[in-house]
């Protein structure tokens, strides 16, 4: 009859050598999160660039350190001033040749979009938690969710790229926000992916359809 080993784990007859235990060769020890007692953008940033390339060490890292959400928010505050500084490019060539423009209003509305920006920010990844309990069981906390993609948000930075910048950033947020849930809640991958998209493409449309309405 074969038996497996208790130690070794390898599955013999009669006779068995045991070596020892095995250690894996194939597969890295998950990486640590040490964060600094300090000061730290550039510690942060190298480990937001990690939740952008999916690192599971990172964000699993990034939801549990309560600095994450400060370091997050500014990589996400400069990613959403690049999306609306590039459209403002026109604005400030004027002004360099000599138009008047009315700068306290434009700063104004800046600074009311980018908090209108930052309330969506949060209900979006607040929606998409709560289904994840409800559909998935999803065992993580809204906290340690809007730390990870906070400092994922680093991604939006690539908005900036001429023409394929904007679709590349939100399809790469949907990325980050699925291995998110991955890691964070612990939601199978497919499930994940599903949930993600579907939040995703709604917001994408609610922002659609708000925009469209202005216009009228």
């Amino acid at each position: 009859m074969a038996q497996e080993c208790p130690t070794c784990g390898q599955i013999y007859g009669i006779m068995h050598t045991c070596p020892g235990a095995i250690t894996s060769t194939t597969l890295p020890p998950e990486k640590e999160w040490t964060p600094p007692g300090h000061f730290a953008l550039f510690f942060y940033f190298h480990e937001a660039v990690g939740v952008a390339r999916f690192d599971d060490g990172a964000i699993r890292g990034a939801a549990k350190d309560e600095m994450a959400f400060i370091y997050g928010a500014f990589f996400w505050l400069i990613g959403r001033l690049l999306i609306y500084g590039i459209p403002m490019i026109p604005l400030f060539r004027a002004a360099s040749r000599g138009y008047s423009l009315r700068w306290p209003q434009i700063f104004l509305g800046l600074i009311i979009v980018v908090f209108i920006d930052a309330m969506l920010f949060c209900a979006q990844y607040g929606i998409a938690h709560v289904l994840a309990r409800w559909w998935f069981g999803a065992r993580g906390s809204y906290p340690a969710i809007l730390r990870a993609m906070l400092m994922g948000s680093v991604v939006l930075w690539v908005y900036a790229i001429p023409v394929a910048g904007p679709l590349a950033a939100s399809l790469w947020m949907v990325a980050v926000l699925m291995r998110v849930f991955e890691e964070v809640d612990g939601v199978e991958r497919m499930k994940a992916f599903c949930l993600a998209a579907g939040v995703g493409i709604t917001f994408w449309l609610i922002t659609l359809t708000i925009l469209a309405s202005r216009r009228h």
